[in-house]
C-alpha cells in the first residue's frame, strides 16, 4: 500500500483508491474499489483527527486490497502549509 499527497483539485488516479480530505476541522474518507464505491457511512460526519482517518483508511485498504491512499489537505496552491 502506498500513500500519496494530492494538492488542489487534482483527482486520484487509478481504478482503486481511498481519499482522505480535510473538511473544515474534520477528515472525510471516500474511495473507489473494484467491488464498488467505499461506504464511509461509518463516519458520515467525518473523523476528528488525521490519525483516525488514516487508521480507518488503512483498514479499508487492507480489507479490499486497495493499493493507494491519497491525502488532500484542502490547499489549492500546491504548497503545503
Amino acid at each position: 500500500m502506498e500513500v500519496r499527497n494530492l494538492f488542489g483539485g487534482t483527482a486520484p488516479n487509478g481504478t482503486e483508491w481511498i481519499l482522505i480530505e480535510k473538511d473544515g476541522s474534520r477528515f472525510a474518507i471516500s474511495g473507489r474499489a473494484c467491488r464498488g464505491t467505499i461506504d464511509a457511512s461509518f463516519a458520515s460526519r467525518g473523523l476528528d483527527t488525521p490519525e483516525a482517518a488514516i487508521k480507518a483508511s488503512v483498514a479499508w485498504a487492507d480489507l479490499l486490497d486497495i493499493p493507494l491512499i491519497y491525502v488532500r489537505d484542502g490547499q489549492t496552491d500546491g504548497c503545503p502549509s
